[in-house]
């Protein structure tokens, strides 16, 4: 479609757009009209007024995720086990660290400090008769 505009589908508000979605609609603007200004949906422009309507405040709310299981001092040693024995397994890091945890926990915590595993040789690659 030629004339169409694109839209930011799936984007989230900034701070500031919440606050002049607030105040364009406080002096008397359309819906219509701020979300042509900022190019965003009528909806979303109007979910943003009515929390402001509802609620009296336009703040996101949290998020609603699984809260985490280990503090950053467990993830911290969770690491330090991995640095000082690379060859360390996921589970002997989960028992030493005495948080119920999954082994995936342990390894999505390495990740996040861009921690590789290392997968011991199966074989040395050269003998002394090689030499």
């Amino acid at each position: 479609m030629p004339g169409k505009r694109a839209r930011r589908h799936f984007s989230q508000f900034i701070e500031l757009e919440r606050g002049l979605i607030i105040g364009m609609k406080t002096t008397g603007w359309s819906t219509r009209r701020v979300a042509g200004q900022l190019d965003r949906s009528e909806c979303a422009i109007r979910n943003c007024w009515e929390q402001w309507a509802r609620e009296g405040t336009h703040a996101r709310k949290t998020g609603s995720g699984v809260t985490r299981k280990t503090t950053r001092r467990e993830d911290r040693r969770i690491v330090r086990q991995a640095l000082v024995d690379p060859t360390v397994t996921r589970s002997t890091i989960r028992a030493d660290v005495g948080v119920a945890i999954v082994p995936q926990t342990v390894s999505r915590h390495l990740a996040e400090a861009n921690l590789k595993s290392k997968r011991p040789f199966r074989a040395l690659p050269l003998t002394p008769e090689h030499r």
